[in-house]
This record gives C-alpha cells, sequence and structure tokens, in this order.
C-alpha cells in the first residue's frame, strides 16, 4: 500500500464539497424489535469522518459526475502529474506552485494556510479576487491589469519561482484559462502531493 504525501490539502474546500455531496452511507442506524408488548430501540450515529475520507468521497463524485478533465481538456476541475516549482508567499498568505505541461504554464494559487505544517495563516488565498490582486502584487510593475496582461504575468511567475522542481499530483479548480500557444492555466487546488 503506497502512502500519499501531501503538501498541500485545502479541508476548506474538501469540507464545503463534501457537504455537498449526496452520500449513499447512512450516518444514522437504528435497530429496533416490536415485541407487540415491549419494544427496544437503539439508536446509533456514526463518528464525523475524517478529512481524507472526505476527500476521497469528494474525487470519487467529482469521477462519477465527469467534473474533473486535464489541463487541454474542458471541465469544471482539473487533475495533473508533472514537475512543479513551489512557494509560499508568508507576507501575501498564499501559496503558489508552477509548472510546464505541453508548452501550457499552469499556476496553482492557494491559500498558505493549506500548507501541510504551513502554520495559520488566514484562509484568504483560494478567493479567486484575492488570489488575482496578490499575484498581481508579485510583479515588479503590477500597473494596471486585463486578461492579457493577468495571462502574461502568470508565465512570468511560473518561470521566476525559485527551487528545485518536485513531481507532483493534484485536482484543482479551474479559475482563468488562455489557450493556444505559450497559454496558461489557473487553478485554485483541493489537493496537491508528492509523487514517487
Amino acid at each position: 500500500m503506497s502512502l500519499t504525501y501531501y503538501l498541500y490539502l485545502s479541508q476548506l474546500k474538501i469540507g464545503l464539497l463534501a457537504a455537498q455531496v449526496v452520500s449513499s452511507a447512512q450516518h444514522e442506524t437504528e435497530f429496533a424489535v416490536d415485541l407487540k408488548v415491549v419494544r427496544y430501540s437503539r439508536k446509533a450515529v456514526l463518528p464525523e469522518r475524517h478529512d481524507l475520507d472526505k476527500l476521497e468521497k469528494v474525487i470519487r463524485h467529482l469521477q462519477d459526475a465527469d467534473q474533473i478533465g486535464t489541463a487541454a481538456e474542458p471541465g469544471p476541475y482539473f487533475q495533473a502529474c508533472l514537475e512543479m516549482r513551489w512557494k509560499v508567499f508568508p507576507t501575501a498568505g498564499i501559496v503558489v506552485f508552477a509548472g510546464t505541461l505541453d508548452d501550457q504554464v499552469i499556476v496553482l494559487g492557494g491559500s498558505a494556510s493549506h500548507v501541510v505544517g504551513g502554520g495559520d495563516a488566514e484562509p484568504l488565498g483560494s478567493v479567486p479576487p484575492y488570489l488575482f490582486r496578490k499575484l498581481q502584487e508579485l510583479q515588479p510593475d503590477p500597473g494596471e491589469f486585463d486578461d492579457e496582461r493577468f495571462h502574461e504575468s502568470l508565465s512570468q511567475i511560473g518561470a521566476a519561482l525559485p527551487g528545485p522542481t518536485q513531481r507532483v499530483e493534484f485536482i484543482a479548480k479551474r479559475l482563468a484559462e488562455k489557450s493556444g500557444p505559450n497559454g496558461t492555466l489557473l487553478g485554485s487546488p483541493i489537493y496537491v502531493a508528492l509523487v514517487d
């Protein structure tokens, strides 16, 4: 059995998505015996599921609903396995993962609070307007932003992240995309994990 080494796990997103998934498992069970005179009843409430169980439930639901595509395929969520660099920006409260897949720059941005062992940062980094603004502020000359300039900055951020690459897998919500040659894709990850 292979264990997964998570780098980023958005417990907030997982909890919100899991609450929307209709589960076939019952969370309450009841056992009753009716003997016409005496009635015995026992009710048990199952314990709350662990976050990783919730993650599996969410992923299974998204797969069954055909909601997870690839970086090149349309879909509200995308999944990939690639070499990425990443960095936590503590003053901005965000973490950025970046890599290239088939000439497309993939940038994942989320709250630094969801980095495993990341501390107690406020979970704002995954909120798109906040994330867009913080990504803009990472540029030396933020200036006015339009779609074209935003996607140019994603490419620059992806190229400028320091450090070695690590092979990771992830599932992310698709936030912004520029298709075509030298395209970019910005996602908000549900999880990011190291791949052996």
